[in-house]
């Protein structure tokens, strides 16, 4: 085996190993003040990196570990419980297993497509094509995740308002069927936004961080 490829080994079962302790611990998600049972996640982070510096193929195994997570924490095996992965899953596995894995599956897909339209050969290019790239994967996870959420449950869609409504933080705050699905819209804008930028921040620097190492090691 190849330097190359023994490098590219390594990171890739570092990025594995990342999203499990981000997934598998309370560290990948932070509690939305208002509906807590719904999380900011750091889950795409490393979904997005291992795509941009490895590859599309490394990118769908590390979304598929993340759906992997999901599972996990709807299962209730994890230190992170998902109470409403829980609930869901309960109503239908098949159902759950659609919105646990493709929107995860789907992530490295929307960032290589967005990364190689954009980026060139100079730096600052590849700066602007890993935000963008970054920015685009994170929106991607949050859409088809609650848009697949919504639309496979939308005949339980009363269950699930008294669930989040029991769960919500603010008093009083009442969430019915009928507004269900401009609740997912507003969570959509206050979970999604928080985490595009997030991403954006944290993957430019980490991402110009591994391409550096890779060009020392293999120069022009």
């Amino acid at each position: 085996m190849n330097n190359g490829k023994t490098r590219k080994l390594a990171i890739t079962a570092l990025l594995v190993v990342l999203t499990f302790v981000l997934g598998l611990t309370p560290i990948g998600y932070i509690p939305n003040p208002i509906l807590p049972v719904l999380s900011l996640t750091l889950m795409c982070l490393p979904v997005i990196i291992g795509t941009i510096t490895e590859g599309l193929k490394t990118g769908l195994v590390l979304g598929f570990v993340f759906g992997v997570t999901s599972f996990l924490k709807a299962l209730g095996v994890t230190m992170a419980p998902d109470a409403l992965g829980t609930l869901i899953l309960c109503i239908s596995v098949v159902k759950t297993m659609v919105v646990i894995f493709i929107p995860r599956l789907v992530i490295p897909v929307v960032t290589w497509l967005v990364y190689k339209a954009f980026a060139r050969e100079s730096k600052g290019s590849q700066s602007i094509a890993t935000g963008m790239a970054a920015f685009a994967g994170s929106v991607t996870n949050t859409v088809l995740f609650l848009g697949a959420l919504y639309l496979l449950f939308l005949p339980q869609a009363a269950n699930i308002a008294g669930f989040l409504s029991g769960m919500s933080a603010v008093t009083g705050f009442e969430i019915t069927a009928g507004t269900l699905f401009g609740l997912y819209a507003f969570l959509g804008g206050v979970n999604g936004l928080p985490e595009a930028v997030v991403a954006v921040l944290l993957c430019v620097p980490i991402v110009w961080a591994i391409q550096k190492q890779k060009s020392k090691r293999n120069p022009a």
